[in-house]
């Protein structure tokens, strides 16, 4: 057994060929403390002593115990420990198999990209490290997402984005407008393995349905009446890297349908165009419509609203994560002052209350076009209540009827409770219930009342 120590990041390795184990000690050793073993039994070992490993790769075809069964025994040591299977033979399993009853982190052939590897390695590690409080995961999340949260309902979405961006997987965003969807695409785009390629970015809300399909497909010049030109589309354009389509709730029928044939089969058709043309994208999409309702009103396919789900991030409103508003505040105010070589200015503390107690029909994105207006319109370095005030003509600290607004936040505040719940249980619905201390019967019963798909919800993770 040997040990590189050069971070406070540690990492097991195990297989039973030295040379590969050689080889990825190397790899890994300038980055991380690596400890190599060669065998499962020395893993679940090493996971036994060592409380400083982060993440595991592993091979699965080793002599005695394999990879896939010291996987299973180090899950009931440490079940949040994510393990990378590596391997170029699996042997008495598909994969398949593996990935639905083991669950790994990733599953990684030997000889395929280093680079994957590394990166999977890389997010194994510090989402480990955010779950167990090592780091400060909304430190890194500002550096390498460029969002603002510290939150829990934001530490569930950056956990879900890097899940997202360790997988080919197509996503679907969810969230009111303002909620900050294209910042979650271009983070997924930007730290996936596509990151290199192009991200072509689409708002399907309110367009002509021919101009659509001309955006997303292409078309040869003299198509329609102003084809004055061939033109690309996205698909071509983005071929390799990402596509995210916005507000998708908003696609017309027929376009939904050529949409799906591109997922069915990577194949298109520009306007006009005799040939099919074939193209290897990542779908995101996002929409802040009820796609399931749209569906039972055959206004959204019911196969496309399937084919799109993938993984699944809901984006929580501002007004149920008011605790961020502080630092997000003081990041837009750097933004728009410091940062353009002005004079920096600051909101005192009954301004700031104000900025707490509104509702953000807008989101975030409300937010930092207050913050914006505010900083151009006022002639001191102070930004006073008062200033706020005046700003949000609409403002009141309980607007409209005040029994319905309570009503309306309780409900809200349930259902983050109860996907929390899932979330740390693991999606057991038994286990759940007990979290928060109600009856089984009485739990699933509120899971159906809040729409809550747990299906799919696994499916994300």
């Amino acid at each position: 057994m040997t040990e590189t120590k050069r971070s406070n990041e540690s990492i097991l390795l195990v297989d039973d060929d030295p040379q590969v184990l050689k080889t990825l000690g190397l790899l890994f050793s300038e980055e991380y403390k690596t400890r190599c073993v060669s065998s499962g039994k020395e893993a679940i070992d090493a996971v036994r002593e060592d409380k400083t490993i982060n993440a595991i790769v592993m091979d699965i075809k080793m002599a005695g115990m394999d990879g896939v069964e010291a996987g299973r025994a180090i899950r009931e040591l440490n079940p949040h420990l994510p393990i990378i299977f590596h391997t170029g033979y699996p042997g008495d399993y598909r994969e398949d198999e593996i990935d639905a009853n083991e669950k790994p982190f990733d599953y990684i052939q030997k000889g395929k990209s280093l680079t994957r590897l590394m990166r999977s390695v890389k997010n194994a590690v510090e989402l480990y490290a955010a779950k167990t409080g090592m780091i400060s995961f909304s430190d890194r999340a500002e550096v390498r997402f460029g969002m603002i949260g510290r939150s829990k309902v934001m530490q569930n979405v950056f956990m879900a984005i890097q899940k997202a961006s360790n997988s080919d997987t197509k996503v679907m965003i969810l969230g009111e407008t303002g909620t900050g969807k294209e910042l979650v695409a271009r983070a997924i785009h930007n730290n996936s393995s596509r990151r290199e390629k192009s991200l072509a970015i689409f708002n399907c809300n309110h367009k002509n349905p021919e101009l659509v399909e001309s955006e997303l497909f292409g078309h040869v010049k003299g198509a329609f009446t102003d084809a004055k030109r061939d033109q690309i589309g996205l698909f071509e354009y983005a071929n390799e890297g990402t596509v995210f389509l916005d507000e998708i709730g908003d696609l017309d029928i027929t376009t939904q349908a050529k949409l799906l044939r591109v997922l069915e089969t990577g194949e298109y058709q520009p306007i006009g165009h005799p040939e099919v043309i074939t193209t290897n994208v990542r779908l995101v999409c996002a929409t802040h419509r009820d796609l399931e309702q749209l569906v039972k009103e055959d206004k959204f396919r019911q196969d496309l609203y399937y084919r799109l789900k993938g993984i699944v991030i809901p984006l929580p409103p501002l007004r149920l994560h008011r605790e961020d508003i502080p630092h997000l505040v003081s990041s837009f105010l750097e933004k728009c002052t410091i940062q353009k070589g002005l004079q920096p200015k600051v909101f005192d503390s009954g301004a700031t209350n104000v900025l707490m107690e509104y509702d953000w029909p807008g989101n975030v994105r409300q937010l930092l076009d207050t913050v914006e207006s505010l900083v151009a319109l006022s002639d001191s370095g102070l930004i006073l209540e008062s200033d706020v005030s005046t700003y949000l003509s609409d403002y009141e600290p309980f607007p409209g009827n005040k029994d319905l607004r309570l009503t309306d936040r309780m409900k809200e505040i349930e259902r983050t409770l109860i996907l929390e719940a899932l979330t740390v249980t693991n999606y057991h619905i038994s286990e759940a219930a007990r979290v928060l201390g109600i009856e089984r019967a009485t739990f699933s019963k509120k899971i159906k009342s809040h729409g809550i798909d747990i299906t799919s919800l696994k499916s994300g993770n």
